[in-house]
């Protein structure tokens, strides 16, 4: 009894860093998205504020919760997510959003962007890289429950062409 109680601990262990591996596989995939249709965003010209609601809209499988559908009672079923992203994306001020979407790692100290463009009058590249601290399952951890996760991408900045 007592073998088989320390063998399934183990088991059960190593089946939650597979898990953790898998999540955190899955979420750097999701920002590595991110961070290119964020790229995208910011060599066709956007500003900061676009370029960030452009990168929460593309994190949202990996976002967590979802704070605007639990405030209304409802469950987050992906016809709500769409028809809330067009507007979401539509709003021009920070305190304009929060009404529409709100998901739970989308705040500044959970998700986070940066962006290096080389663009001197001619064509240059963009590097956008996302971070998000994502909660692990396991506690093989012992100091945080948090990791954090990059993803990057680069691209061709051409706004330089056509606004002054």
């Amino acid at each position: 009894m007592l073998e088989s109680i320390i063998a399934l601990f183990f088991l059960v262990f190593v089946f939650f860093l597979v898990l953790d591996y898998a999540e955190l596989l899955k979420t750097r995939t999701v920002l590595d998205y991110a961070a290119a249709r964020g790229a995208r965003a910011r060599a066709v010209g956007f500003n900061d504020f676009m370029v960030t609601k452009t990168v929460r809209i593309a994190t949202m499988p990996v976002a967590g919760e979802c704070y605007t559908t639990k405030e209304l009672g409802r469950y987050p079923d992906a016809g709500f997510l769409i028809s809330r992203s067009g507007s979401y994306l539509e709003s021009e001020y920070e305190n304009e959003t929060k009404g529409i979407l709100d998901f739970e790692l989308w705040n500044p100290c959970k998700l986070s962007w940066s962006a290096v463009e080389s663009c001197n009058g001619q064509q240059g590249d963009v590097y956008l890289t996302v971070r998000q601290r994502h909660p692990l399952l396991s506690g093989i951890r012992s100091c945080c429950n948090e990791v954090t996760v990059e993803g990057k991408a680069q691209t061709e900045s051409h706004y330089c062409f056509y606004l002054k």
